[in-house]
């Protein structure tokens, strides 16, 4: 029998004891042999590529998803992003608002949007790494393809949304043509020139002009322009106004569920308002109570953009705020003259235990009330309010310090408002727990006492006085 040849052998037992841990030693050498990617960093212009590693710690989980995330990051890095001058950011390159917020979305939606990579890793008992690469070529063409479509639905919507409003369905045009701009929202900073059979298109300036020109064609017209009304008195006659457009036969047309939004440009009040037009494209508004003093007011009606886009989310109300500018809704304005009760003023002033011969604080608060308040009349018998102020100024202590000297005068003060047809007090209000200091002498601090007097009066008397009916 040959023992060399049997397995059963010692010597052939020997043998296999001394080759297979050598055999097995070079295949783990070769299995943990590092790739050339790992070595160096591949130079390979038809790729865009991101590498990463970590060292790997006893008991961490989280180093293959982190890896990833890095080597995915340095990829998109790879990207260069270019402005188009086609483009949405370039036409509204002077909004700050859509600039700062979609140019930094273009940067880091590329990230987010990548798709087609390969995947490379490899790992030791202390390493793990991973390469992400991309073919330039396949992210160009998914990149033009999603462009195209996107493109391709933002004209379907724009000639939809022009056709509307050529006829005269100015609302749902323009609801068409925000589907037409969120169709694009994601290639804000690419070349959004379109050519079809119907002809040429820049969509972002197109779909822009249109909707001004929808906006123009809504004509907002007051009933009445100018109102005359008695101060703080509540409007009995509404605003109110008609919406329309001129049909292709030169015919008012009505415009109905057209959302309104009335406001006060100058003065400050209380309204409510119907909010949209009904089936004869008209709104109301009523005035419920002036709050505002100035004898010339201004409500203006304008046309609610916001409410065609109120249920997107902010980034998207940002976009389409810029292409429904305010400069360009179509509004009304509504002009209201005030007409103030008259008061007659009574006004005594005590300045350091005597009345001065130029009534200075007196003087101080007839200016004031006469500009927010009433006509001042000398007519104490046809007046409708009559006025009783009471202001009193006393030296207080004289503080002595190191090289100065302290002074304080203290106020009293009483307002009163009498409804002369009843002789009933309607209002009263007033303070003794003011006082002015300042150092060098009584009249500097007097002047103080004045100052800090006004300025109480106006910020917590003058309110109170918004709750009578003056």
């Amino acid at each position: 029998m040959n023992y060399f040849f049997n397995p059963k052998s010692i010597r052939w037992q020997f043998i296999i004891l001394i080759v297979l841990p050598i055999l097995f030693s070079s295949i783990s050498v070769e299995a943990k042999k590092k790739p050339d990617w790992v070595k160096q960093r591949p130079n390979d212009s038809s790729y865009y590529i991101g590498i990463a590693n970590a060292i790997k710690h006893e008991g961490e989980v989280t180093y293959r998803t982190e890896t990833r995330n890095k080597a995915l990051k340095q990829l998109s890095s790879e990207i260069k992003v270019n402005i188009s001058s086609n483009s949405i950011l370039h036409q509204f390159e002077d909004n700050y608002q859509v600039k700062e917020q979609f140019e930094s979305k273009t940067y880091e939606s590329i990230e987010a949007t990548l798709e087609g990579y390969e995947v490379f890793t490899w790992e030791n008992n202390k390493e793990y790494w991973v390469m992400m690469r991309l073919s330039k070529e396949k992210y160009a063409l998914n990149k033009k393809l999603k462009l195209d479509n996107a493109k391709k639905i933002s004209a379907t919507y724009y000639y939809s949304g022009k056709k509307a409003v050529d006829n005269g369905e100015i609302y749902q045009g323009l609801l068409t043509y925000i589907q037409a701009i969120k169709a694009i929202k994601n290639h804000v900073g690419e070349d959004l020139s379109y050519k079809d059979i119907d002809g040429s298109l820049n969509l972002g300036v197109d779909i822009f002009n249109g909707i001004q020109e929808g906006l123009k064609k809504i004509n907002l017209e007051p009933g009445k322009d100018a109102y005359t009304v008695q101060f703080s008195k509540e409007l009995t006659v509404p605003l109110s106004l008609q919406a329309f457009y001129f049909n292709k036969t030169g015919e008012k047309t009505p415009i109905a569920n057209l959302p309104l939004q009335f406001s006060f440009t100058k003065g400050e009040g209380d309204l409510s308002s119907s909010g949209l037009t009904n089936n004869n494209g008209e709104a109301n508004c009523d005035v419920n109570r002036f709050i505002s003093k100035r004898k010339s007011q201004e409500i203006t009606a304008k046309f609610d953009a916001n409410k065609l886009y109120n249920s997107e989310d902010d980034e998207t109300k940002v976009l389409l705020h810029a292409f429904f500018y305010d400069e360009f809704l179509p509004s009304a304005r509504f002009n209201i003259e005030l007409q103030k009760s008259s008061a007659y003023l009574i006004l005594n002033e005590v300045v350091f235990g005597e009345t001065p011969n130029t009534k200075t604080f007196s003087n101080m608060m007839r200016a004031e009330l006469a500009q927010s308040y009433f006509n001042i009349t000398n007519d104490k018998n046809n007046a409708d309010f009559i006025v009783k102020i009471n202001s009193n100024f006393i030296a207080g202590d004289e503080k002595k310090g190191k090289g100065y000297a302290l002074y304080i005068v203290f106020v009293e003060f009483n307002l009163s408002i009498i409804d002369n047809k009843t002789q009933m007090e309607i209002f009263a209000d007033g303070f003794s727990d003011l006082k002015g200091m300042l150092p060098g002498s009584y009249e500097h601090a007097l002047k103080n006492a004045r100052q800090k007097a006004e300025n109480k009066i106006i910020e917590d008397i003058l309110p109170k006085m918004e709750q009578v009916n003056l």
